[in-house]
């Protein structure tokens, strides 16, 4: 019964991730029996070998999921969110993820998601459960790749092109390893990595990309930490048939480059008013998520005259117990701790991006004043901020109307799309 159950949980896990991402190219997985382990804390370790450096463009994650009796998809996947952390260029890199088995959880299922045209060999995956003082080895099938067979393995190939085998070329212990090879994909276009569309441009010290697509009325998408223009996929579609929608990558995100210079979200916020400029683009209406939102809320007090109408999602004004759930820094901090002790520098952009969550912003509520536009201020239910932090910018701004979307949370975009989307078109639309 249970290998049925992993079987159909295979099937949705497959579909599930190749819409969690439009730059997912590749997964393999295998599902696990977890139902004694259930409410505990587990950790993933794999190795993987880089045959291509590492770009914002081309990586690979763990991924887990869990599964309950019926076989149903519990949560959405959860993966390595930052890939850079373990890359290490020409060597093994070690990769870990960390994370709390779901109480009713029957089967866990692990592996990996590729991203991009890169080609990787994978070695040595473990399932560890902690039990107390205790570390549990889960026993995983061929984690090693030692065996002829790819079996119990399963993979998902949303490109043509994209290959894996048992290879002998090169392997972290014993003779054999994975190759996933995506060197050959045939590599759709998609939102955030359409080469055909997709433009560089020179801005502050780096190179910034953006898309535009549609006409109309220019709308700038800006995305949220660590992420790109990517995020947004879900509005693509609706917006850019009313507006001139603009992605933009924010520097050292996505496929923009970055420098050495403190990442603040003032030095962001001009970023784009220096882009706005070379484009010859005044009075434009911006829709910003999470960092996306704070960056767009200082560009409209630096700069009133580029905006015309702005929505904010998911925005703070700075980072204390009253703006942000102290279970998030507490996360992040967590994270940093980790990133120091494995040696991470201080100017890798994951370690920058997470100190810049952590000491920024820093926006005097009173500041708001400043902000010209009608500003539509949401924020879901279930947000990362509370409800009278979100309430606060709303009433600050002297054109602010706050909206809070119930059952949501920071990812109604990506989540509640149809209810999100709604909700912009009727505010740019007034």
């Amino acid at each position: 019964m249970l290998k049925l159950i992993l079987n159909v949980f295979i099937f949705l896990f497959s579909v599930i991730f190749a819409q969690f991402s439009g730059q997912m190219l590749y997964q393999i997985y295998q599902g696990v029996n977890v139902e004694k382990y259930q409410g505990k804390n587990f950790i993933l370790e794999g190795k993987i070998f880089y045959n291509k450096e590492i770009s914002n463009s081309s990586w690979i994650v763990l991924t887990t999921v869990p599964t309950n009796s019926k076989g149903k998809v519990m949560k959405d996947p959860t993966y390595t969110p930052d890939a850079g952390i373990y890359y290490k260029k020409g060597e093994w890199s070690s990769y870990e993820m960390k994370g709390k088995i779901d109480k009713n959880a029957i089967g866990l299922v692990i592996g990996v998601s590729v991203a991009g045209k890169g080609s990787y060999y994978l070695d040595d995956f473990k399932l560890y459960v902690l039990d107390g003082k205790d570390k549990i080895e889960i026993p995983l099938k061929n984690s090693d790749f030692e065996e002829g067979s790819l079996m119990p393995w399963q993979s998902h190939a949303a490109e043509k092109g994209s290959t894996m085998s048992i290879s002998t070329a090169k392997s972290f212990s014993g003779k054999q390893s994975l190759l996933i090879d995506n060197s050959d994909a045939d590599v759709k276009p998609t939102f955030g990595d359409n080469k055909e569309v997709g433009k560089m441009i020179d801005i502050n010290g780096v190179k910034l990309y953006y898309e535009i697509y549609g006409q109309g009325d220019p709308l700038l998408l800006i995305h949220g930490n660590n992420s790109s223009m990517a995020s947004f996929d879900n509005q693509l579609e609706v917006l850019s048939k009313k507006y001139q929608l603009i992605g933009l990558d924010s520097r050292g995100q996505g496929n923009s480059t970055s420098d050495d210079t403190k990442l603040t979200y003032e030095l962001m916020a001009d970023d784009v008013n220096v882009f706005l400029d070379k484009l010859n683009l005044n009075n434009v209406n911006v829709l910003g998520w999470s960092d996306g939102g704070n960056i767009a809320v200082i560009l409209g007090m630096e700069h009133p005259d580029k905006v015309k109408k702005m929505a904010v999602m998911g925005t703070v004004l700075y980072n204390n117990e009253t703006s942000v759930d102290p279970e998030i820094n507490k996360i992040l901090h967590q994270q940093v701790n980790e990133m120091k002790a494995r040696g991470v520098a201080e100017n890798n952009m994951d370690y920058r991006l997470k100190m810049l969550l952590l000491t920024e912003p820093n926006i005097n509520p009173d500041a708001l004043k400043k902000i010209q536009a009608p500003t539509l201020v949401m924020a879901g239910e279930r947000d990362v901020m509370p409800e009278k932090h979100t309430r606060l910018i709303a009433d600050k701004i002297p054109n602010g109307k706050m909206l809070i979307f119930k059952g949501g949370d920071h990812e109604a975009p990506k989540n509640m799309p149809e209810k999100f989307n709604k909700a912009i078109l009727e505010f740019f639309d007034k």
